[in-house]
């Protein structure tokens, strides 16, 4: 697993993509909450929510008990031979996570991802 950390400054009207297929999230072009994934996303949760796409989610669910981040936390360790990329963004006063699986097992370094993650 890596984790990647992203503190955009102002956004205004951006895409979301997956780092490794630069397929387009669902996005609505204007919020970090994903309505669909695409690519190798698999999961999409902010500190107080669980995006309603087609990840996860539900597995995340069972895991969560007092953060987003715990859960997360429990869902990778569960899947710890699969080769996931965690992104973190803190924008405003939200945390939002993202999951993709690395099939390829490319190495990006954190400036190539967030490159790839948010387009303007």
């Amino acid at each position: 697993m890596k984790k990647v950390v992203l503190k955009p400054k102002s956004m205004s009207r951006f895409s979301l993509h997956c780092p490794f297929t630069n397929e387009e999230l669902d996005n609505g072009g204007d919020s970090f909450e994903i309505y669909e994934g695409a690519g190798n996303y698999i999961f999409g949760i902010c500190s107080d929510c669980l995006f309603f796409d087609a990840g996860n989610n539900d597995e995340i669910e069972k895991y969560w008990q007092d953060s987003a981040s715990e859960a997360v936390e429990k869902f990778i360790k569960k899947h710890e031979s699969e080769n996931i990329l965690v992104i973190e963004v803190s924008y405003a006063d939200e945390v939002y996570l993202y999951g993709f699986l690395n099939e390829e097992k490319l190495e990006l370094s954190d400036e190539q991802i967030e490159k790839r993650f948010i387009k303007n």
